[in-house]
C-alpha cells in the first residue's frame, strides 16, 4: 500500500487535519505507522501528558540545551570536530580531493636525486601546467632566468603524463646555447629513455647548436652520430636537407673535408632532401677556407698553386650545376652564393679567376661587364693595362687552350651570361637574379684591384652606388676596398675626397685603419706636387676623429715628409707644424698615459706593446724629419734654433723612453732567472748587463744608454737641490721652472 510514494504523501498530509480517528489508528492491531513513526502524532494530550510528567533533571539538561550551555558544546572533542567540520567544507569535492590532476595522477615516487622541496614546488607548478604548449612556454620564459636545473625537473615529471618534446627541445637549445654541449646530448638522450620521441624539430636545434660548438673538441664525431642515426631502419624521422646543411657546416667549421664530402655525397639530385642555396653556400665557403688554411708543412709555391688550382676546378665544376638548377628553376640564387662563388675565384693562381668574378656578376645579376674579358681583342682594343701577376707562378699567367688545334673551350664560360630560352616575349623559365649589395661591391672592387681595371672600378662604384639604378649605400668595408683602388692609381686628392664626402658627411666613423689606407695612398703618389697637403688634410680628419693619433698613420706622414722629392723649407715647416701636437699626445700615451677611467674620459690611453713600438719608431720618424729640414739648405739659419731645440726635447725623451723599456726588459729577465734558480741552494741574484745582452736580451747600446740614464738621473737631483735653494720668497717662480721654459734643462 505505501511502496507508493503518491500514497505515502497523501497518508501524511492526512495526519495535518484533526481527527478523531487518529486515536483510533494508534491503538489498531496492525497500525499503519511504525513505533518510531508515531512521533508525528506527538502533539496529542497524551504525549503532551507524557512530557508534563517528565522529570526535574530532564527539564534541567532540556534547559541547557535551550540555551546553548551544555558541557558538550564547551569541551575540546567538540572544538576538534568543529575545526575538522570548516576543513572539510573548505576542501574540494570528494572527486578531486582523493585524485589528482590529470597530469600527477602517474607521477609516482619522488626521484630521489630531487630534494623533498624541490618536489613540492615542482608538483605546484605542473598542477597549473595541463597542456603541453603551457609548459613549454613556461620552461622557455623560465629558462630566460637561467633556471635550467629546476625546469628540467619539472619536464621529468611531466614526461610521466604528457608528450612534452618541445619543452625537451628547449632545455637542449639552451644547453647548446651556453656551450654545454656533453649536458645537451645528455638530455637529448634521456628523453628517448622517457619515450619522448625526438622530432625533425629536435635534431634541427642539436645540429646547429652542435655546429655554433665546433671549436670544442669531440663536436664533429658526435654531430656525424647523430646525423646518421637518422638514417637507421628505426629511425621515426627522416634526414632532412636542413640536418644536412647543419652537419655540412659542422664539418666545415671542424676543417674536415673528407667528412664534409662523405656527407655531401649522399644527397640526392632531386626531391625535397636536394640541396639548396645553403648546402652550396657551406661547401663553397668550405673549401675557400681549406685552401687558405690547410697549407701542408714545407710546401713550395707550384704545389700551393697546384693545390689551388684543383680546389678553383672543384667550383667551377659545382658552379655548372648550380647554373644548371637555377635554369630549370630548382635552385634561387641570391647575393650570398654569388659572392662565395666570387671570393673563391679571388683567391686562385691564375688571373683568368679574378676576371671570371665579372663575368659571374653578369651571369647572376644581369650587371654589364664594364671592361673586356682576358685573353679577347676587344681587351687589347680598349686599352686595358697588363696584368702583371708577380706572385702568379709564370704557368698560370696566360691562357691559351682554346688556341689549341682540338679548339678547347675556353676557361670561364661556365660564366658566361645566359639567354631565357625562348623567342622574344615568349620565354619559357624567366631567370630571376640575384639582388647585389655591399658584399657584391666589395667583391667587384677587389676583382677590379687584381685586374688592374682602375677604370672599370670607378664606373662599377658609380653603377652600384646611384641611386637611380641600384642605390647601394656603401659601408667600412666597401669604402676601404674603395681606397685601396685609389692606392693603385695614385690618387690620394680623390681618397680625402672620399673620407670627407662619403664617410664623415654621411655619418660613418672612420676607423685607425681607414686612415692608414688613405695615408699610404699619399705615401705611394709622393711624386705628386699636392700629395703632402693632401696627408696633412688626412692627418687633420684623424685628429678631429679618433681619440688619440694612430702611430702607424704619424709615422707614415713622416716618412712622406722626409722622402717627399719635390719638399720645400715651407712644405717642411707646415708638416711639422701639424705635427707638433701630435708628438705631445704620443709622449703623453709613451710616458704618464693611462686607462680612459676619468670623469669626462679625458686622457691618453698608455700604450704597450706592439703599439708602444710603433708609436717609438714614428718619433724617430719625425726625428729624421727635423735632420733633413736642420742638415740642408731649404732653411735660413737664424730659422733654425725653435727647431734644433724641439729636435734635442724629442731626441732626449726617445733615449729615456727606450732606455725605460730596457731596463724594464731587463728587471724581467731577471725576475724570470731568480725564478729558475728558486729553491736552490746557491742563487745568483746578480744578473750581468753585458751578459744578458750578449745572451739577446737586449741592444748593445744599452749599457751606454744605462750610464747616460744615470748621468740624467744625477743631472735631474742637482736640479732638484739647486731649485729648492733657489726659490725666492713671496711665492714667485723658482728659476728651475724659467730653466725649463726656456728649454735649457
Amino acid at each position: 500500500m505505501l511502496n507508493c510514494r503518491a500514497c505515502l504523501w497523501r497518508c501524511i498530509q492526512a495526519l495535518d487535519a484533526p481527527t478523531a480517528n487518529a486515536h483510533r489508528l494508534r491503538r489498531d492491531v496492525n497500525p499503519i505507522f511504525l513505533p518510531s513513526q508515531q512521533r508525528l502524532l506527538s502533539t496529542t494530550r497524551d504525549v503532551v501528558r507524557k512530557i508534563e510528567a517528565r522529570p526535574a533533571n530532564l527539564a534541567e539538561v532540556e534547559r541547557l540545551q535551550r540555551r546553548g550551555e551544555e558541557p558538550w558544546q564547551r569541551s575540546a572533542v567538540a572544538a576538534n570536530q568543529k575545526k575538522q567540520e570548516r576543513a572539510a567544507l573548505r576542501a574540494p569535492p570528494y572527486s578531486q580531493a582523493v585524485h589528482e590532476t590529470p597530469n600527477l595522477e602517474n607521477l609516482g615516487r619522488r626521484d630521489p636525486t630531487i630534494s623533498e622541496r624541490d618536489w613540492q614546488n615542482r608538483k605546484r607548478e605542473l598542477r597549473h601546467l595541463q597542456d603541453p604548449l603551457e609548459l613549454a612556454t613556461f620552461v622557455k620564459k623560465e629558462l630566460g632566468k637561467d633556471r635550467a636545473t629546476e625546469m628540467l625537473q619539472l619536464v621529468r615529471m611531466a614526461s610521466h603524463s604528457m608528450e612534452c618534446i618541445v619543452s625537451w627541445n628547449h632545455i637542449i637549445d639552451h644547453y647548446l646555447a651556453n656551450e654545454r654541449v656533453n649536458d645537451a646530448l645528455k638530455v637529448y638522450n634521456e628523453m628517448k629513455k622517457r619515450a619522448q620521441f625526438p622530432d625533425s624539430y629536435t635534431y634541427t636545434i642539436l645540429l646547429r647548436g652542435l655546429s655554433i660548438n665546433a671549436h670544442h673538441s669531440g663536436v664533429l664525431s658526435k654531430a656525424l652520430s647523430v646525423y646518421h642515426s637518422l638514417s637507421a631502419p628505426n629511425s621515426r624521422v627522416e634526414a632532412s636537407i636542413i640536418h644536412t646543411n647543419a652537419t655540412l657546416k659542422v664539418c666545415a667549421r671542424a676543417q674536415d673535408m673528407d667528412a664534409l664530402w662523405g656527407v655531401a655525397g649522399k644527397i640526392p639530385e632531386n626531391g625535397p632532401q636536394a640541396a639548396n642555396m645553403i648546402t652550396y653556400i657551406t661547401i663553397i665557403n668550405a673549401i675557400r677556407q681549406n685552401l687558405l688554411l690547410a697549407r701542408p708543412k714545407g710546401e713550395t709555391e707550384d704545389e700551393a698553386a697546384a693545390r689551388i688550382e684543383r680546389g678553383i676546378m672543384v667550383g667551377r665544376q659545382m658552379w655548372e650545376d648550380i647554373v644548371a638548377r637555377w635554369r630549370s628553376a630548382d635552385l634561387v640564387i641570391d647575393e650570398e652564393l654569388v659572392c662565395a662563388m666570387g671570393r673563391l675565384l679571388l683567391i686562385g693562381s691564375r688571373p683568368r679567376d679574378w676576371d671570371d668574378v665579372l663575368s659571374l656578376v653578369e651571369q647572376t645579376m644581369d650587371i654589364p661587364r664594364l671592361v673586356p674579358r682576358l685573353g679577347t681583342a676587344a681587351r687589347k682594343e680598349a686599352g686595358s693595362p697588363r696584368v702583371r701577376a708577380t706572385n702568379t707562378p709564370p704557368q698560370y699567367r696566360s691562357d691559351d687552350d682554346h688556341l689549341t688545334p682540338d679548339q678547347a673551350a675556353m676557361r670561364g664560360d661556365e660564366f658566361l651570361a645566359l639567354t631565357p630560352h625562348g623567342v622574344g616575349r615568349a620565354v619559357s623559365n624567366p631567370l630571376a637574379y640575384a639582388r647585389p649589395g655591399n658584399n657584391t661591391l666589395s667583391v667587384v672592387q677587389e676583382a677590379c684591384q687584381k685586374i688592374v681595371a682602375n677604370k672599370a672600378a670607378r664606373e662599377y662604384w658609380e653603377l652600384l652606388t646611384d641611386p637611380t639604378t641600384y642605390n647601394i649605400a656603401p659601408d667600412v668595408n666597401n669604402l676601404h676596398m674603395r681606397l685601396r683602388n685609389l692606392r693603385l692609381d695614385r690618387a690620394s686628392g680623390a681618397a680625402v675626397t672620399l673620407l670627407q664626402d662619403d664617410m664623415l658627411a654621411k655619418g660613418i666613423v672612420p676607423k685607425p685603419g681607414t686612415f692608414r689606407i688613405a695615408m699610404s695612398t699619399c705615401v705611394r703618389d709622393k711624386n705628386n706636387h699636392n700629395s703632402l697637403r693632401n696627408a696633412s688634410q688626412i692627418l687633420q680628419v684623424m685628429l678631429k676623429t679618433l681619440e688619440d693619433a694612430d702611430a702607424k698613420v704619424v709615422g707614415m706622414f713622416a716618412e712622406l715628409a722626409m722622402t717627399f722629392p719635390l719638399a720645400r723649407g715651407t712644405d717642411l715647416v707646415d708638416a711639422l707644424t701639424v705635427l707638433t701636437p701630435i708628438v705631445r699626445s704620443i709622449r703623453l700615451q709613451l710616458g704618464v698615459g693611462g686607462e680612459r677611467n676619468f670623469k669626462y674620459e679625458v686622457g691618453a690611453t698608455y700604450l704597450r706593446g706592439d703599439e708602444r713600438q710603433d708609436a717609438i719608431g714614428a718619433l724617430r720618424k719625425v726625428y729624421s724629419v727635423y735632420d733633413r729640414l736642420l742638415f740642408s739648405n731649404m732653411l735660413p739659419e737664424e730659422q733654425k734654433p725653435p727647431f734644433q731645440a724641439e729636435r734635442a726635447r724629442l731626441s732626449a725623451f726617445i733615449q729615456r723612453v727606450v732606455f725605460k723599456d730596457q731596463g724594464r726588459r731587463y728587471r724581467d729577465h731577471q725576475d724570470r732567472v731568480k725564478a729558475q734558480a728558486r729553491g736552490e741552494e746557491e742563487t745568483n741574484d746578480d744578473v750581468d748587463l753585458h751578459s744578458y745582452l750578449k745572451d739577446g736580451g737586449g741592444d748593445e747600446g744599452m749599457v751606454d744608454g744605462r750610464h747616460e740614464g744615470v748621468r740624467q738621473g744625477e743631472r735631474r737631483d742637482r736640479r732638484a737641490s739647486w731649485t729648492v735653494h733657489r726659490t725666492k720668497p713671496g711665492g714667485k717662480k723658482n728659476w728651475g721652472q724659467n730653466l725649463d721654459a726656456r728649454g735649457l734643462a
